[in-house]
């Protein structure tokens, strides 16, 4: 991650993972590890939330299901609390 990082530093990179930034990445959790902290800081948009088939809708955008979140990394930490990622032209 830090190798694209340093060589595409105007590239957005994005993650899907199906834990949650606030219940198990940023807490104690199985999901979590020494280096969780530092990959979540390279990230620009997370996408977090295990897919659910009963929830599944194809019309959302970058997800497969309602539960589904889409994740401004960099707002998100600097704040201290998950903020959505907005499609440019969103209000």
């Amino acid at each position: 991650m830090r190798r694209v990082r340093e060589k595409y530093p105007q590239k957005d990179i994005w993650c899907y993972t199906g834990y949650t930034l606030d219940r198990e990445l940023l807490e104690e959790s199985r999901a979590r590890c020494e280096v969780t902290d530092e990959l979540l800081s390279m990230i620009d948009v997370l996408v977090d939330g295990r897919f659910v088939e009963e929830l599944k809708d194809i019309s959302l955008p970058f997800r497969g299901s309602f539960n589904q979140r889409i994740i401004d990394m960099k707002a998100s930490l600097a704040a201290g609390q998950v903020l959505p990622w907005k499609l440019a032209g969103e209000g």
